[in-house]
């Protein structure tokens, strides 16, 4: 009981600590109608600079359309058709685990069929798409031993699938204060999502599609909600609403969703909701995110903050692999946080050009949690090379508290610290090559050899 009590109280200090720096930094918000006056229309156009190292993990709408136009569908029509393809091959250079040999491949593909109900009926704010999702991968690609995932291309098995991903509704209310969604979802692309940066108006020098480029799991699945919140792979049945009123500048945020369970509530084996038929019935996932965007300095360099709290409906449990011992509650809570924000600018207002950072925290006290906290953080350096306008280089780390009660003690390590370094390199048109190396000096898994070191070459594809 003690330390439960303890938990508590750190947990509140924290989140008045939050609470204090937001307070400080709200009032930049009032500068924000002015944050996208500074354009130049002669810019390369930067909607492809730092392209998201798991697009499939974060971003609704992927790729840049172009498919549809190969097509013929004129890019000022109702429909666009668009997606992206990823693949990736992994090498263990040292430490991990000794399970495989070869190197690991993995390979996802994304196609995106999407109608603007308003250019097609006259449905104002109205919006339908589909999705679908192709997923290859071997168990070479979780070789480095990594609890967190040092790969985010992988998700959990069959490592091999075909699922239709995603297929929504989406309907702005109140004069495009409010935005709801209905149908099966990727709720990981609404919720505890670091990765996509603030919006800006289009032409803007801030306007880049993501804030890092990093190929390993946390800033696209936080730790914390590893198991939880639905996402790459296992899309789910459910709803959510953001509102975002004028009352606020349109600077503040408030979304909460409601989604199929099932993925979460500790059955083994999990049940894989992207492949199975949706549902409500079982366990449900409640989460729900305040947060807002601001502006500071002479070049009104943005940044945002999200503070998030959620519940997974049970019964939970969490069992040994032999499945002899198992720890149960009946459901559990959590919370995060998630900041970004422009930090140095290189060539203003010539460019883009400039590095920005993030930060994710992420706290749980339940017993049946795989994670019980995460602590994350990245710097991406966007063309600081003026001659390569579309390159990105970055760094992350992501320290992971495991949960190893009772006889998970046996199976994991008390913590997990990855570090990861990439390079994202434009080759030509909408192909991209991500080199990344990644280091593990402690290994959640004790069947792993720490330090666990291993590299990484990815290729990504717009379309």
């Amino acid at each position: 009981m003690a330390t439960y009590v303890c938990r508590f109280g750190l947990l509140k200090c924290w989140l008045s600590a939050v609470f204090s720096f937001y307070n400080l930094l709200l009032p930049a918000s009032l500068r924000s109608e002015q944050a996208d006056a500074i354009n130049n229309s002669n810019l390369i156009d930067l909607s492809t600079l730092g392209v998201s190292g798991s697009p499939a993990r974060v971003e609704s709408i992927p790729g840049t359309g172009e498919l549809g136009e190969w097509l013929g569908i004129s890019p000022d029509s109702a429909w666009r058709l668009g997606g992206v393809w990823l693949g990736n091959a992994s090498m263990q250079l040292g430490g991990g685990l000794d399970s495989e040999s070869e190197p690991g491949f993995a390979q996802s593909a994304l196609l995106n069929l999407h109608l603007d109900l308003d250019k097609f009926v006259g449905w104002k704010g109205a919006r339908v798409w589909v999705q679908a999702l192709q997923l290859n991968a071997n168990n070479a690609s979780l070789r480095s031993g990594s609890l967190q995932g040092s790969n985010s291309a992988v998700g959990p098995p069959p490592f091999d699938r075909t699922e239709l991903y995603d297929y929504a509704f989406s309907q702005s209310l109140f004069d495009n204060q409010a935005t709801l969604l209905l149908g099966k979802l990727i709720p990981s692309t609404d919720f505890a999502n670091v990765v996509i940066p603030i919006a800006v108006n289009q032409g803007s020098l801030y306007a880049l599609p993501s804030i890092t480029s990093l190929t390993f799991t946390p800033p696209y699945a936080m730790p914390s909600l590893l198991g939880r919140l639905p996402g790459y792979p296992n899309s789910a049945l459910g709803a959510s609403i953001n509102i975002n009123p004028k009352i606020w500048n349109k600077s503040s945020y408030l979304k909460v969703g409601i989604f199929d369970g099932r993925g979460g509530s500790g059955i083994s084996p999990a049940v894989q909701t992207g492949i199975q038929l949706p549902s409500l019935s079982g366990p449900l996932f409640l989460i729900g995110e305040f947060g807002s965007t601001w502006r500071i300095g002479s070049n009104l360099k943005p940044g945002a903050m999200g503070i998030g709290f959620w519940r997974q409906g049970g019964p939970l449990n969490i069992c040994s692999q032999n499945k002899a011992n198992c720890l149960n509650e009946s459901n559990a809570f959590g919370s995060y946080l998630i900041a970004q924000q422009r930090l140095i600018n290189f060539r203003f207002p010539n460019d883009g050009s400039g590095i920005s950072g993030f930060v994710q925290l992420g706290w749980s006290s339940a017993k049946t949690n795989f994670i019980t906290g995460s602590i994350g953080a990245g710097l991406s350096m966007y063309a600081p090379v003026k001659s390569r306008p579309l390159d990105s280089y970055g760094l992350g780390l992501s320290w992971a508290r495991v949960n190893n009660q009772a006889f998970l003690a046996d199976e994991f390590n008390a913590s997990e610290l990855m570090v990861q370094a990439y390079a994202q390199l434009h080759l030509v048109g909408n192909l991209y090559l991500t080199p990344s190396i990644t280091m593990l000096p402690l290994v959640g898994n004790k069947e792993a050899v720490a330090p666990s070191t291993s590299a990484l070459m990815q290729l990504i594809f717009l379309f």
